[in-house]
């Protein structure tokens, strides 16, 4: 029996979503610990699932177990499988009974729609492994800055130095195709464009106003994406991410009453904008231009 390839390719794809489901898992894990060693954010121990038990600090790497965020007693095997364990669970911890927040299973289902559609249009090759772990890094950042305003160095600094690394592989081998930066100068037009046009406009605000209107994490976030992605990148995660929420700001203001003056998480913005880039290309800023140009 002869398999064709338009069947291996959904089989492929198919796959593909699953390892997402399973590798957002890990990652829900890491948006709960990457946090936990700020002592203002969490209570830096765990009890090993035995009030009576040693305690244990809380990181990436401890427990070596999953837990449950709330009673902090250790998950079997089948309470971790994604998206299937939350609703068999119907959204509760077997132990303690506490409602699991739907983020968990959404964090799962987003990062295996990304690991699909990365497989879809990029392939299988190294510019898509690429590209896959830069969205895992965009949404641990995301949710970490919506519950905490925080964009971790941990992930920032590394991810710049990472796409800067790439950017001189991609110089002298050219193993990465777009929009994977194709050389260095790309690469640090970037860097500068991105984290330096962001930096310019806190200052600005900062000088003004005389509160931080921009946290130096968003800096480091464009950084990272103007490493990997170049000034082209870098421009479009500002231009678009800046629109986003400005219209997502004024709707929060609009319907939950916020005053102008709350902090709003601009990382997840941000991100938007860049997952926009990765999968739309400049589709979309030629059509939005072609739109204003026609209406004018």
């Amino acid at each position: 029996m002869t398999i064709q390839p338009e069947t291996m390719q959904t089989l492929w794809g198919v796959f593909y979503v699953l390892l997402g489901f399973c590798i957002g898992s890990f990652l829900n894990v890491c948006i709960y610990r990457i946090p936990g060693s700020r002592e203002e954010f969490y209570d830096d121990t765990i009890y090993a699932g035995d009030k009576s038990a040693e305690k244990i600090k809380l990181g990436l790497a401890t427990p070596a177990h999953s837990i449950c965020p709330f009673c902090k007693h250790p998950l079997r095997w089948w309470h971790n499988l994604p998206l299937v364990s939350w609703i068999m669970l119907r959204g509760k911890c077997a132990f303690c009974s506490h409602t699991i927040p739907f983020r968990y299973p959404l964090v799962e289902a987003l990062t295996g729609i990304f690991a699909g559609l990365t497989f879809v249009i990029f392939g299988a090759n190294l510019t898509g492994l690429v590209i896959f772990i830069f969205v895992c890094a965009l949404i641990v950042i995301s949710f970490i800055d919506y519950d905490f305003y925080i964009i971790p160095n941990v992930i920032s600094l590394p991810g710049t130095a990472i796409g800067f690394g790439l950017a001189v592989i991609n110089e002298f081998f050219g193993l990465f195709k777009a929009p994977v930066v194709p050389g260095v100068i790309d690469s640090i037009i970037g860097i500068a464009l991105g984290a330096g046009f962001l930096w310019f406009i806190a200052e600005v605000y900062l000088r003004v106003r005389k509160i931080e209107g921009l946290g130096m994490g968003d800096v480091k976030l464009l950084a990272m994406t103007g490493a990997l992605f170049g000034a082209s990148g870098a421009f479009y995660t500002i231009f678009l991410g800046s629109l986003v929420g400005s219209i997502c700001g004024i709707g929060l203001i609009l319907l939950t009453g916020r005053k102008v003056s709350q902090h709003i998480p601009f990382g997840p913005y941000l991100a938007i904008a860049t997952l926009m880039y990765i999968f739309t290309g400049e589709a979309l800023i030629n059509w939005w231009f072609d739109l204003v140009l026609s209406g004018s």
